[in-house]
């Protein structure tokens, strides 16, 4: 049985005024607003913050943010690949439908975030602190979960096929929905895992031990 855990939703003030992306700037801030159909490509910002908030088929081209603040945002089909997101705050926040194939979300701090239908390949998510997160059917194909602080995390329903969990504790982690053909993990940091018995093997398979 997955553990189920309890995630606040994104609170969004109705109706939201429309957005453009003209005026942003380094510190700039927006609040209250929808972001739809529109590109943002080559620059790089820093402290931008959104409150109440949600982007909808939104793409991000070669873009960095350096501390980023995400409050009570939703993101519905939106493309975030390869994009920077390092040091990120996000809170309450819903990622759905959306593809973040190779985002860097380095050192973010995450807390009652969903990611939902998600393409994250190669998604990087090294030295993050996560609090009250999900991932439900979410493709993480070598996603990068290194060194990993966490409380009250889920994985529902994922490709976790190459993932890197080194050195990121997994007690009380249930991965018995999810897939993977093979994971990188820790020795000492295993105890407390849930898995299936197919899966045991795997864990077997990247600690090196042979099963006779």
């Amino acid at each position: 049985m997955k553990k189920k855990i309890k995630i606040d939703l994104p609170v969004l003030d109705m109706p939201l005024q429309p957005a453009n992306f003209d005026t942003l700037e380094d510190e700039a801030y927006y609040e209250n607003c929808v972001f739809e159909n529109c590109t943002l490509e080559n620059d790089t910002f820093a402290h931008v913050c959104f409150k109440k908030v949600k982007f909808i088929n939104v793409t991000f081209e070669n873009m960095s943010f350096s501390q980023l603040e995400l409050l009570d945002v939703h993101f519905e089909k939106c493309d975030f690949s390869n994009v920077e997101f390092i040091g990120a705050i996000i809170h309450r926040a819903y990622f759905n439908g959306t593809k973040l194939v190779g985002t860097n979300f380095a050192d973010a701090t995450l807390q009652h975030v969903q990611f939902d239908g998600i393409h994250g390949k190669y998604s990087s998510f090294s030295y993050a602190s996560m609090k009250y997160v999900s991932f439900t059917n979410a493709l993480l194909v070598q996603a990068d979960f290194f060194e990993l602080n966490w409380q009250q995390l889920l994985f529902a329903e994922c490709d976790l096929t190459g993932a890197n969990f080194m050195n990121t504790s997994l007690k009380g982690l249930n991965l018995s929905t999810c897939y993977f053909e093979q994971l990188m993990i820790s020795l000492d940091k295993v105890a407390g895992v849930s898995v299936t018995t197919e899966q045991a093997i795997v864990f077997a398979e990247a600690l090196q031990i042979n099963i006779v």
